[in-house]
């Protein structure tokens, strides 16, 4: 007994992949935050602190790094919050390039379970 084609078979069900999306980067839109205001960036970082500022946020795109870089960010630096006691020298080296980066201009340092001699003294030399 021989088998008629096409009888009790199943229709081939051909699944389309969907190729991805070609975006080009030129006509991409910039972020939203590139549009804000240098001063109302700068108030938006300041809030972060300056472990989540050294830590990341200067990293997130080119303008945030330039107003990261500003002297009138780190007028106040508050490293009390500190949390991960076991870097003590990653803390240190935050707090030097806080300092460093205020120019002169640091007014108001607060640090905690952290700090040496020779950190006390750079600061104030700066």
């Amino acid at each position: 007994m021989g088998r008629k084609k096409g009888r009790n078979r199943r229709p081939r069900v051909q699944s389309k992949i969907p190729e991805p999306a070609v975006v080009a980067s030129s006509s991409a839109p910039p972020p939203p935050w590139i549009e804000l205001p240098r001063d109302v960036t700068a108030n938006i970082l300041q809030r972060l602190g300056p472990e989540a500022i050294l830590r990341s946020a200067q990293q997130v795109c080119s303008t945030w790094w330039k107003v990261c870089k500003d002297p009138s960010l780190w007028r106040v630096i508050d490293f009390s919050n500190t949390m991960q006691i076991d870097w003590y020298t990653m803390y240190n080296v935050m707090c030097r390039r806080a300092v460093y980066r205020s120019q002169g201009q640091l007014v108001d340092l607060t640090i905690q379970n952290f700090g040496d001699d020779e950190l006390i003294e750079y600061i104030a030399d700066r």
